[in-house]
């Protein structure tokens, strides 16, 4: 497959046309048109849609799905030359890496900054992403690595780099007048946010404390779910991080996790060979990983 053909159709399905993408590209439209026409026989079925007068180019359900594929492709092939180019030049270029959402703040306030400063010309791009999209992007080579925060549901594909036991906590306003002994009492009366990373979890403890909590506010983020709890309006359910120290708005109390596994696992593809320097990032992560 020649990946200049598949970003010449990237540009033509992107500009919205042959006319934008032949100047993009600097190639005559003629040749464009060949090349769809070689595409199309590879493939073996039309990859746009007779234009019948129209002047905007839609795609067959076909051609919708090689262009996703391609966008991959490409992906994968920038990202291969930027780890060659890297591993020449020295510890410099991108590394990429999906992360659950609950762990952002850790990653980014006690991981990243020590390690720019031994590392100033590594760049990240980072996915914050939900279970099971960061498992499949770090099978279709998206990321590099990744660090979830339940269970793989195929481990077998992976190489566990580390992982780490992990809790569940509730940070319950002051005005709440919490007592560590009440905790579970008060999930049953007052108001609960949920991030999408622990609702899960927290659904199913629930229910192994006989409890029935009224999830108020199911949002997006561990951030936002704290910030309804230091604004003093629910108790919010966070996996345990570093910097939930007690506050002058909020207490912190672990909740019990009875026959329930809950840890942070970092993980790659199986039998995949860590670039430089994604070595010396999972080093910064986990000093005991093996490499692999």
């Amino acid at each position: 497959m020649n990946t200049e053909f598949l970003r010449h159709f990237i540009a033509i399905v992107e500009s919205g046309g042959f006319n934008k993408a032949a100047k993009t590209y600097h190639i005559a439209q003629p040749a464009l048109t060949r090349q769809l026409q070689i595409l199309e026989k590879e493939y073996g079925t039309a990859l746009i849609e007779p234009r019948r007068g129209s002047h905007s180019l839609t795609l067959t359900e076909a051609g919708w799905i090689v262009y996703r594929q391609a966008k991959q492709i490409c992906d994968m092939e920038d990202h291969t030359q930027a780890e060659l180019t890297a591993l020449s030049a020295g510890l410099s270029g991108t590394l990429r890496l999906s992360i659950a959402p609950s762990y952002a703040s850790w990653l980014i306030s006690d991981i990243l900054p020590p390690f720019h400063q031994a590392y100033p010309d590594l760049c990240f791009r980072i996915r914050e992403s939900y279970h099971l999209t960061l498992v499949e992007d770090v099978r279709q080579g998206r990321s590099e690595i990744g660090i979830a925060n339940a269970p793989l549901p195929d481990p077998s594909q992976f190489t566990i780099l580390k992982q780490t036991p992990s809790s569940l906590l509730a940070a319950v306003p002051k005005s709440f007048a919490a007592q560590p002994d009440d905790i579970l009492s008060l999930l049953a009366r007052r108001p609960i946010a949920v991030s999408r990373s622990s609702e899960d979890i927290f659904r199913t403890l629930a229910a192994t404390w006989h409890i029935q909590p009224d999830i108020f506010y199911s949002v997006d983020t561990r951030t936002s779910s704290l910030r309804l709890a230091r604004e003093q309006l629910a108790i919010a359910i966070l996996l345990d991080q570093k910097e939930t120290d007690a506050s002058e708005t909020v207490d912190f109390y672990p909740l019990p996790t009875p026959d329930m596994s809950i840890s942070q696992t970092i993980f790659c593809l199986k039998n995949h060979r860590l670039s430089k320097g994604m070595e010396k990032f999972v080093h910064a992560l986990c000093p005991e990983a093996d490499m692999v």
